[in-house]
């Protein structure tokens, strides 16, 4: 009975999550000033609120004579061990009590150890439901339409600052801002889970009602097309190469499309090598598969690449201290701007990987745990992918959002999404409802 209703109280976490946490911007008028705090506090008072409840009922069932069955599995134990490398990290760390919260992006180790308490949450006590991909789309219909709007210029809710549009990004504000989720970036992240679920899942489900999320997935990937974070476009490329050929049920089919995929893949790699153009995105990347790396290439990314592998050679094996990449990095940028008439001063406070930035933060030992977590998802995935509509298209954003994980910011504002679908993959028997 307890365990039930701990199940019913994870159900109604995984609904708020999906569905409203990526479209709270907080209180205060001008949202895109206070949207990181505000989504912070919301994300630990709501999964602080969920365990709390979760962990109440599950102790008086027990105390009343409940037993639970639970099961481990290969990426629960690679995420403990990434909990505990994060809390070894945090307690060696000589930025001492910086670490619980981090220094500067609500990055600390409070974060990190949130999401696998919603990993493990997720994975023992839901299983993947339609009503999840609902919420989903119910969320991702508002966000892109809000950024397709601002794409046009026009802010409805009154997110920027007044007088001041997407177009003042870098000059009258500090950085691109799209949708409910602020840094144009981290919306693109929460796009790359959403896309490929409102997709994949129609597509594969035999309800007819279901197809009607066919237009939040097409809004989504229309946002994402036209954000202008390449990212989020490589991210969406890669996750059709490798999730096509998952989603196909007939074994046959499915491995001449993988073969397909496969050759796409090298054709596209041998092209990128010979670019022959000699600036943009492209060229950029063919200069690095040709051992080339500018510190100019992907908006300064090689730069603080270069700085923060240095870093990460420092301290390999538990690195800084979970959210202390800001205190290390001493990378700054000064620009004039002509609208406003000064100079700008930006500080690099992020690795921009977050693989990276793992590597950072709590050093070899973790990361590798971390990946090893997802590399057991991934096998998983690859069994499950024939169970139901749903569970192929959780595995398809997982494999999305990870590719998008080499150019992003991994912050509060989309990770917890993130650790929910996660949790959701590693969960079991998908429901039928």
């Amino acid at each position: 009975m307890f365990l039930r209703r701990a199940r019913w109280v994870t159900d109604k976490y995984i609904l708020l999550m999906m569905g409203v946490f990526p479209l709270f911007v907080g209180f205060r008028l001008h949202a895109y000033t206070a949207i990181t705090r505000a989504k912070f506090l919301f994300f630990v008072i709501a999964t602080g609120v969920w365990l709390v409840s979760v962990a109440a009922l599950l102790l008086i069932g027990a105390a009343r004579g409940e037993r639970y069955p639970i099961t481990i599995r290969p990426a629960h134990i690679a995420m403990a061990a990434f909990l505990a490398f994060g809390a070894i990290s945090a307690a060696f760390s000589e930025y001492g009590a910086v670490c619980l919260i981090g220094a500067d992006r609500y990055d600390g180790y409070l974060s990190t150890v949130l999401y696998g308490a919603i990993f493990f949450g997720v994975s023992l006590l839901a299983e993947p439901r339609p009503r999840y991909a609902w919420a989903l789309g119910a969320s991702a219909a508002v966000c892109s339409g809000i950024v397709l709007l601002q794409l046009y210029g026009l802010d409805p809710f009154r997110l920027y600052p007044e007088g001041t549009n997407y177009y003042d990004k870098y000059a009258l504000l500090n950085s691109a801002f799209l949708g409910t989720l602020g840094n144009a970036g981290v919306t693109s992240a929460y796009l790359c889970l959403a896309a490929p679920i409102l997709v994949i899942y129609p597509v594969l489900s035999e309800e007819q009602r279901d197809g009607w999320l066919l237009l939040p997935g097409a809004m989504a990937l229309a946002a994402l097309a036209l954000c202008d974070v390449d990212a989020g476009v490589v991210a969406a490329a890669g996750c059709a190469l490798v999730s096509v050929p998952m989603a196909i049920r007939n074994r046959r089919i499915s491995r001449i499309a993988g073969a397909a995929a496969g050759g796409c893949a090298a054709a596209g790699l041998a092209a990128l090598y010979f670019w022959p153009g000699t600036s943009g995105t492209l060229w950029e990347m063919s200069q690095v598969l040709h051992g080339r790396l500018s510190d100019s290439f992907g908006s300064s990314r090689g730069q603080i690449w270069k700085q923060g592998w240095t870093l990460f050679l420092e301290k390999p094996w538990l690195g800084g201290g979970p959210g202390t990449t800001s205190l290390r990095f001493d990378i700054r940028w000064t620009r004039y701007v002509e609208e406003i008439g000064r100079e700008r001063v930006a500080k690099v406070s992020n690795a921009h990987n977050v693989y990276l930035g793992y590597l950072l933060n709590i050093g070899l030992l973790g990361t590798l745990s971390y990946l090893a977590a997802a590399v057991c998802s991934f096998v998983t995935w690859a069994r499950r992918r024939a169970l139901g509509a749903l569970y192929p298209a959780l595995g398809a954003a997982l494999v999305c959002y990870m590719i998008q994980d080499f150019f992003g910011l991994g912050l509060c504002l989309s990770e917890p999404m993130l650790f929910v679908i996660w949790g959701l993959l590693e969960s079991g028997q998908p429901s039928g409802e």
